[in-house]
Order: C-alpha cells, then sequence, then structure tokens
C-alpha cells in the first residue's frame, strides 16, 4: 500500500470488515454508529452472504444511492440470492419467527435515494468549477458544437478525479438530505447503504455520517482509503479506456479511494460552508434533532 493507505488489516482495528463472498466492501461505518453498515452492490450476494446479511448482520433497512441504468446492469450480472435478498426488500417481507428475517419485528424495506440522478445538472455543477481559461472554452464549444462542450465536461471529471466528483455531487445532488436521516434511524433495525462500489457515493455519506458522530478526520479518511484495498483497485494505475472513441467519461481515471480525495473534499465542504461541515449538513436538514437520532443507542 501507498504511504498513509490503510491496509484491510489496519481497518479491522476500527470498523471489522465482514466476510462475504459476493458483497464487496462490506463493513460498519464506524465503532461510533452501531447498527450502521456501508457495502458496495447486493445483486451478487450468495446464499451464504444472504443469510449472514438478514440474521448476523440483522440489517433491516437498505438504502440504495444507484441511478436506474446501475441497477438495471446490475440485475442482469446478479445471482439468484443476491436477486432474492433485493426482493425480499422490495416486497418488505416481514421480520419475525418463522420468516426470511427470523428476529425482530415489522418489516424489511429498501428505499432509493439516487445521488447520481439529474446528469444535466451535475455537469452544470462541474462547469461552474472549470478555471477562468477553461470556462472561456466552454462557452465557445457550447455556442458552437455540443458535442465538444460535452467531451470537454466528460475529460474534465477524468482529470479532476474524486474530488471533483464528490464536490459536485455534494453541490447539486437533492439527495443528501433523505439519505442522512434514513441513515441515522435504526429504529426498525440496523441500516445499510450502498453504491456500486461503496467507495465514492457511499464513501462521501460514510464521512458525513462519521463527522456527526464525532470521528475525527483521521479516521474519516483511513475508513475511506480503506475501501481501495477491500476493492482491489489501486489509484495510482494508469487509467485506460476500453473504447477510445467512445463518448463520456473516463470512470477508469477515479479508480481506488485516495486519501486526499477525502482530505480535499472535506476542506471543500468546509470552505464552502462557512468553515464548519455542520453548515453543509444543516442546510440539508441534519441539524441537532437529526444528530440525537443518529447518536441514539439502538438495541
Amino acid at each position: 500500500a501507498r504511504p498513509n493507505t490503510p491496509t484491510t488489516s489496519m481497518l479491522v482495528l476500527l470498523t471489522p470488515v465482514i466476510s462475504m463472498e459476493g458483497i464487496k466492501n462490506l463493513r460498519a461505518v464506524s465503532p461510533s454508529l452501531p447498527g450502521v453498515y456501508r457495502s458496495a452492490a447486493l445483486e451478487t450476494a450468495t446464499a451464504a452472504d444472504a443469510a449472514h446479511f438478514l440474521d448476523g448482520a440483522k440489517i433491516r433497512t437498505i438504502i440504495d444511492l444507484r441511478n436506474d441504468d446501475e441497477i438495471d446492469k446490475a440485475r442482469r450480472d446478479g445471482t439468484e440470492f443476491g436477486l432474492a435478498l433485493i426482493d425480499a426488500y422490495n416486497r418488505r417481507a416481514p421480520v419475525g419467527p418463522g420468516q426470511i428475517a427470523s428476529e425482530g419485528s415489522g418489516c424489511l424495506r429498501r428505499v432509493r435515494v439516487p445521488l447520481l440522478c439529474d446528469v444535466d445538472a451535475f455537469f452544470d455543477g462541474v462547469a461552474s468549477q472549470l478555471s477562468p481559461a477553461k470556462k472561456a472554452e466552454a462557452m465557445a464549444y457550447k455556442t458552437f458544437n455540443a458535442k465538444r462542450y460535452d467531451q470537454l465536461l466528460y475529460d474534465e471529471v477524468a482529470k479532476g478525479k474524486q474530488t471533483l466528483l464528490y464536490t459536485t455531487m455534494l453541490q447539486t445532488s437533492s439527495g443528501w438530505g433523505e439519505a442522512l436521516q434514513l441513515a441515522a434511524d435504526r429504529s426498525s433495525g440496523n441500516v445499510l447503504f450502498h453504491c456500486a462500489q461503496g467507495k465514492d457515493r457511499t464513501g462521501v455519506l460514510a464521512a458525513l455520517l462519521q463527522h456527526a458522530a464525532g470521528d475525527d478526520q483521521r479516521e474519516i479518511v483511513e475508513a475511506y482509503a480503506a475501501s481501495e484495498a477491500l476493492l482491489g483497485q489501486r489509484s495510482d494505475e494508469p487509467a485506460s479506456r476500453e473504447d477510445q472513441d467512445q463518448p463520456g467519461v473516463d470512470w477508469s481515471a477515479l479508480r481506488g479511494s485516495p486519501p486526499e480525495a477525502m482530505e480535499q473534499t472535506l476542506e471543500w465542504i468546509r470552505v464552502n460552508h462557512g468553515g464548519a461541515i455542520d453548515n453543509f449538513l444543516s442546510s440539508v436538514g441534519c441539524g441537532e434533532d437529526w444528530r440525537q437520532t443518529l447518536l441514539r443507542r439502538y438495541k
């Protein structure tokens, strides 16, 4: 691992990794937040994964941060048990003795809160963060060559890597407040949130929850950076595009979870919200009442 990048064994000391055959990057968000979990997509779960998910981790609410196209693709590649697991949450299967989830009461549930669903707003946000020279170039393309304008923004995301992705999501997505509210409330049982790989949208949401729970920046950054080892990715590998002629963002440029990306994102939040991450949380409806719900010790 690179210097300052936590290994999986270091992570175990902080937030134990739950060993799964088909679900990647599944772990508790923080020791400060019992009952709050994070992971990559669930569609590839095995039978053993599903059993542990339901009656080991006792997860009763799933918060899915992905877009429709990502979910459709994951379903096409899903396993029988992974799809059945998600279906149980979609149909709000009952919880209790003799049911699919045997402990507790109430119903399973899956809530979708896509954090990148407004593509136009996202790329408008990217455009707003361009340098003055790039903004002038972009305006010329926008007037005379729409395809060149789009590609300029796609290339800017690849160059800006995770930091630009995260700061633009924070600036343009309307879903942060809902996702944070859902993750805080474990009154019906343990909660898990996830995206495709469990490192970008999931990583930023986890960082905000950790901050609110009192974790320091080192703990937040280490938890974020651990995804790189857990997913078997390296952010310092050279990016490569499968089809150089295919338009769109080269997402391979954003592999891994380098610590500096989270450090820069947290600093961006402070700079743009009066010097405090709490001001961002308040701006999306997560003030002191929400924090008390988050910190409540549930059985």
